[in-house]
């Protein structure tokens, strides 16, 4: 088998791609790769990417790319929004501990401040939202190799 052979991608997922492709026309989203990424989190303000993954692997990414324009309304104009579709989204879950696609990650100033992973109902995505514009800059959860404590080290 060739090596660099993919699976040829579904119905669902071209389709979601030109879903993507409408919300960030319509709402003025930037759509983000890797280097579109760190100038959108080094940019003044607050910033929120909703990162998805393909609706193949969990189906919840097409409703919450939907629920997406309608919760920037609710949050309001000063809020910097973009996109980052699934090759590139997945690249950043260990980055920011993400555990689970689709997720919005919000940050500010060049800063991590939080994520909301999976979709919720919609006064909890609205109440986390909330709480996401009020919360201080923290160091993100990154994924990493859990440490064990060693009672008497000798040498």
């Amino acid at each position: 088998m060739d090596a660099a052979w993919k699976p040829p991608r579904s119905a669902m997922s071209l389709n979601f791609s030109g879903l993507l492709d409408r919300l960030a026309a319509k709402h003025a989203l930037s759509d983000l790769d890797q280097a579109g990424f760190q100038t959108f989190m080094d940019g003044a303000g607050m910033g929120v990417v909703l990162l998805t993954d393909e609706p193949d692997t969990a189906a919840e990414n097409w409703d919450t790319a939907v629920i997406f324009p309608e919760l920037l309304t609710v949050a309001g104009n000063n809020l910097r929004a973009a996109v980052m579709r699934p090759e590139q989204a997945r690249g950043l879950m260990a980055r920011f501990g993400i555990g689970r696609l689709p997720a919005l990650l919000f940050l500010r100033d060049g800063g991590y401040v939080g994520a909301i992973e999976g979709l919720r109902d919609w006064s909890e995505y609205v109440n986390e939202c909330a709480a996401m514009l009020r919360k201080p800059l923290s160091r993100a959860p990154s994924i990493g190799i859990a440490v064990s404590a060693v009672s008497d080290c000798k040498q």
